[in-house]
């Protein structure tokens, strides 16, 4: 079997786990130029005992084309590529329609100081030697990334009924504004008087005109 047949299986194992859970399976892209380590990664990732489903990539332009295909819940990103680095594929990440909300994690052999606070700084969930990326590790970051989206979706959940509402209240007061011409208004006026003096025994005198809205008006009678 060839390199592509070999992590497309490894990455299946996670799939058929998912379906026989019944669960949704969590989505994780990898960027590693390193076969034995995204090979390393995918079973970790297989070994969290969590509904997993693994894209393996080796490069940006094969990582990009990953992005383009669906959304991802994780992605994984070694920081030394042989095209670009951990911190630029970051950025793609970030800009990307479909994926700018993933938790991305950059990954080293060795990770620099420098490197790992710039990545922070541009957003990612964590800067992690790829020596302690077992599975125990893996599921923590899954499970924080799970969380942190679910408290982003409410936020911009909220954040869009606020504005819907607004649009609403918006349109209602423009119909309003058109609608409620002053002879329409009057109409109004005249039905709720008529119905408000009713329930008090007292008849106006008859429907109600603008002129009659001042003190030169028919005194009203009792029924």
């Amino acid at each position: 079997m060839g390199q592509a047949g070999t992590e497309a299986g490894a990455g299946a194992a996670g799939r058929d786990g998912a379906k026989g859970a019944g669960q949704h399976a969590l989505q994780v892209l990898v960027l590693d130029d390193s076969r034995f380590d995204r090979m390393r990664i995918s079973r970790a990732c297989d070994e969290t005992g969590l509904p997993v489903d693994t894209r393996l990539t080796s490069n940006l332009e094969e990582f990009q084309d990953a992005l383009d295909e669906r959304a991802y819940d994780v992605v994984l990103i070694d920081y030394l590529l042989p095209q670009g680095d951990g911190l630029a594929a970051q950025r793609i990440v970030q800009g990307h329609a479909r994926n700018f909300a993933a938790a991305t994690v950059l990954i080293s052999s060795e990770m620099r100081d420098d490197v790992a606070v710039a990545s922070l700084k541009g957003g990612s969930l964590d800067c992690l030697d790829k020596a302690a990326l077992d599975a125990g590790k893996l599921r923590d970051l899954m499970l924080t990334a799970a969380r942190a989206f679910a408290e982003a979706s409410r936020r911009w959940a909220g954040d869009l009924l606020a504005q819907n509402r607004a649009l609403i209240a918006e349109d209602v007061r423009r119909v309003l504004r058109e609608e409620l011409s002053f002879g329409g208004l009057v109409d109004t006026i005249d039905h709720r008087v008529a119905e408000a003096l009713g329930a008090r025994g007292l008849d106006p005198p008859g429907p109600l005109h603008p002129f009659c809205l001042f003190p030169e008006d028919e005194p009203f009678r009792f029924k």
